[in-house]
């Protein structure tokens, strides 16, 4: 059967659909755990197992971002400026690919002497001083389109297109509160892909590290 496509450069393959009944539900996970994958804009990115409901747009949430992320030497540190917040996304705990995060705090609204969490764990106060002193900025600006699947916990399909300066890339994520679904959903439906996070693929991308 041929592949059919979905949306920008993003094809299904519908041979062996994936049944998402047979997964096991379970109780959520503290943590918020995600995959994620990146590729260039001239690539054809194939998901496997897909039925044909998911060629329905409507059924996507739609999302608009603009973030500039702040890279910093050392350490693995998700911070980015969204609106007028600056946000610290602290990454918990990391099996394989897959990442737990803790819930996303504004650093300008906390307390300068609270102890963030992270690895290496530093303060607000020490955190705001590393971005002055480090921080590389990048702007991101995406458009993702959500899917819910029909998992519990809620597990979320993310496509997106980002364009980074004059580069545009694509990217999947797949998340939601249990790691064994993420992990499990993301063999499925990615199969030979190789994920990587954010920072990882800014800092590679574009400092080349």
């Amino acid at each position: 059967m041929a592949n059919k496509r979905l949306v920008w450069n993003f094809e299904i393959d519908s041979d062996g659909l994936i049944d998402f009944s047979a997964l096991a539900s379970e109780e959520p996970d503290i943590l918020r755990w995600e995959i994620r994958y990146f590729w260039p804009a001239d690539s054809f990115i194939t998901l496997y197992g897909l039925g044909e409901a998911f060629l329905d747009l409507s059924r996507y949430q739609i999302k608009q971002r603009v973030d500039v992320y702040h890279l910093l030497n050392d350490g693995y540190y998700n911070i980015k400026d969204r609106r007028d917040e600056l946000l610290y996304k602290p990454m918990i705990e990391e099996r394989g690919g897959c990442q737990g995060f803790g819930h996303k705090i504004n650093l300008l609204t906390q307390s300068p002497g609270e102890l963030l969490l992270g690895e290496p764990a530093l303060t607000v106060r020490e955190m705001l001083s590393k971005i002055e002193q480090e921080s590389r900025m990048i702007r991101v600006d995406k458009v993702a389109l959500k899917y819910k699947l029909p998992l519990a916990p809620a597990i979320k399909l993310e496509l997106a297109k980002i364009r980074i300066a004059d580069q545009g890339f694509f990217s999947v994520c797949i998340e939601g509160r249990s790691h064994q679904l993420v992990t499990r959903v993301s063999q499925l439906l990615m199969r030979q892909h190789i994920p990587c996070d954010y920072v990882r693929f800014l800092k590679q991308t574009h400092f080349h590290e």
